[in-house]
């Protein structure tokens, strides 16, 4: 339970900052999307909110996630600057897509990632974790 002192801690800290960020890693199938889910406190049928790297909503497909992976983007494509978020959550993550060790390709894409993010004036644009 908390004491009324958190919770006004917890009010100045949402007031600088009102999302917390979050870049996941992981193979593909590893159950990335069902930590989010989670976390998020939502039903695994909940499309998540995505934009893209310039504010755009991006619409999730129509049918079933058969391959594990999340809804708004079709298999093989990968865009780690796409923002995605449940409902009611305060909760910003970035998917790696599945990225394997060893490609040198989709190191840089991280690498890049995590350099623009760091780079970010703003507390709530800024990279928080990496999970």
């Amino acid at each position: 339970m908390s004491t009324p002192q958190q919770n006004q801690d917890i009010t100045k800290i949402r007031e600088t900052c009102p999302v917390f960020r979050v870049l996941i890693i992981g193979r593909a199938n590893a159950g990335k999307t069902t930590i989010l889910q989670k976390v998020c406190n939502v039903d695994p049928n909940t499309d998540p909110i995505v934009h893209d790297a310039h504010g755009r909503k991006v619409s999730p497909p129509t049918g079933n996630d058969t391959d594990g992976s999340l809804h708004y983007c079709q298999r093989g494509q990968h865009d780690i600057k796409y923002q995605i978020m449940y409902p009611g959550s305060h909760f910003i993550f970035h998917d790696s897509r599945g990225i394997e060790a060893g490609s040198a390709d989709e190191l840089r894409i991280i690498r890049d990632f995590l350099r623009e993010r760091e780079s970010q004036t703003l507390l709530e644009n800024q990279l928080h974790a990496i999970w």
